[in-house]
């Protein structure tokens, strides 16, 4: 099979007066579960001039408001030279298995078995004609892009190096697996499922992966709340630009989606019991099935229902709160909140959102808890003179929480810096926040409590008794 067979191919077809093909292959087929696949090795030429982003593939950002077109994590082109330069160096050019997807649909794909070969696995012709729909990269789009820039530089070479490049290449094949699906949510997960060449960012599962209870209340309220509308980034900020200019439209980054995601299972009822995915994916399971044993509705309308509660309310924050209530009004930037604001930063999301959470848990209105939220000293320059040294200055509510206050010495000026995102850190925030707002706020007393603390995930839940001490005896 050459580089140019598929057009050799169509000429035939044409002068025949058949429909045209696009490409035929002599393949294994066998099956993953309700997934049919197929198998066959591609010369390296004919993968790198045909089995591209310019001719038989596609690939594309992922976009969370596109669910028409399965979507991928950005292309780095740090990864794309190390893996060149990983085949043009070696003389073992193993590429491992790339994987496409493409909808099966039998106008236009035909698959012809030719033997079966052991329980599940047959030899088949497939042949797709042109009209056929796109073959999307599934898996492998980094590892397709470096060896079609290899093979440009050495595929006319006729001495030197590049030529024994150019030899190793053409002795050489690499896996090609074809799944017939052509559902993009499907092909979408299955991508996070399998990548392993690069680790998938947390931000990008967040939005693309649809297995899991917390990430599909993270898309939710990521559609749907005002605050997160062409602000949240999954993708290189660079990509999501572009991406946004293709539309029309503005991208200012702010938050990861990955800490959206983590705010909205807080305010469902995880709180800060989330320390792993699996417990925060635990905690809201429990928070489904509570809701849908009181209301007799199915899991994903209880996951809706509570999804469009938590939408409200941050829409409510959002007119409230100051620094989000200015980028509301449109009188503040998201790069000017971030400068000046302290809960730009995902600790302070966490903050709000986990001080929504204990009002829900405490039964008092979450909209009084975020109105007591609103008079929070949210400014990084929000300080008064230190206690310990009357030169020095500290924020006023947030020091050693969500501020860490340093004096600047090229600006010449004292600055309130994030003091990180640890889990303790804003937890102690957290703490700080509720106790504050009880005792200025009597009506919302509840938020103090132990039991608050507890179901939040702040205080350990108590053990029971245990058991009973030995009692040493005499001997009789």
């Amino acid at each position: 099979m050459t580089a140019t067979s598929t057009d050799v191919e169509q000429l035939r077809a044409k002068l025949k007066g058949k429909r045209p093909i696009r490409f035929e292959r002599i393949a294994f087929m066998s099956r993953a579960g309700k997934l049919d696949k197929l198998t066959w090795s591609e010369p390296m030429p004919a993968l790198a001039e045909l089995w591209n982003f310019e001719s038989l593939l596609q690939r594309n950002d992922y976009d969370l408001d596109d669910t028409s077109r399965p979507g991928q994590r950005d292309v780095y082109e740090s990864h794309i030279k190390k893996i060149a330069e990983g085949i043009r160096t070696s003389d073992r050019p193993y590429l491992g298995t790339l994987v496409i997807g493409m909808d099966r649909n039998r106008e236009f794909v035909e698959i012809e078995e030719i033997q079966e070969l052991a329980t599940g696995v047959t030899l088949v012709k497939i042949t797709v004609y042109e009209g056929a729909p796109v073959a999307w990269s599934v898996d492998g789009q980094h590892r397709e892009i470096s060896l079609s820039r290899v093979w440009a530089l050495v595929r006319d070479a006729v001495e030197g190096d590049e030529l024994v490049v150019r030899e190793y290449l053409e002795q050489s094949s690499v896996e090609m697996t074809l799944l017939l699906e052509g559902d993009p949510d499907i092909l979408s997960t299955l991508f996070i499922k399998m990548a392993s060449t690069k680790p998938i960012s947390p931000s990008l599962i967040a939005v693309m992966d649809k297995g899991s209870m917390q990430n599909r209340l993270g898309q939710y309220v990521i559609k749907n709340a005002a605050l997160f509308q062409g602000r949240i980034t999954y993708l290189a900020n660079a990509s999501h630009k572009k991406r946004a200019g293709r539309n029309g439209s503005k991208f200012e980054g702010l938050y990861p989606a990955s800490a959206v995601r983590s705010a909205a299972a807080a305010i469902a009822g995880v709180g800060v019991r989330d320390r792993t995915p699996d417990a925060r994916e635990e905690h809201l399971n429990e928070v489904i099935k509570q809701r849908t044993t009181e209301k007799g509705i199915s899991g994903e309308e209880a996951l809706v229902e509570i999804g469009t509660e938590i939408v409200e309310l941050l829409d409510y924050a959002l007119r409230n709160i100051p620094g989000w209530r200015e980028i509301n009004d449109s009188t503040l930037t998201v790069t000017e909140f971030r400068e000046n604001y302290l809960h730009s930063a995902a600790a302070g999301l966490h903050v709000i959102a986990n001080t929504i959470a204990a009002a829900r848990m405490a039964g008092v209105s979450p909209h009084k808890a975020i109105d007591a939220l609103a008079e929070l000293p949210w400014r990084r320059d929000a300080f008064k003179t230190s206690d310990d040294d009357d030169k020095a200055m500290t924020h006023k509510f947030f020091e050693g929480t969500l501020a860490k206050t340093t004096w600047d010495l090229r600006g010449l000026r004292w600055r309130a810096g994030a003091s990180g995102a640890t889990r303790s850190n804003y937890e102690a925030a957290i703490s700080n926040v509720l106790t504050h707002v009880t005792q200025k706020h009597p009506e919302l007393s509840a938020l103090g409590t132990d039991e608050t603390f507890t179901k939040l995930g702040l205080i350990a839940r108590k053990r029971g008794r245990g058991r009973p001490k030995k009692i040493a005896t005499a001997a009789q």
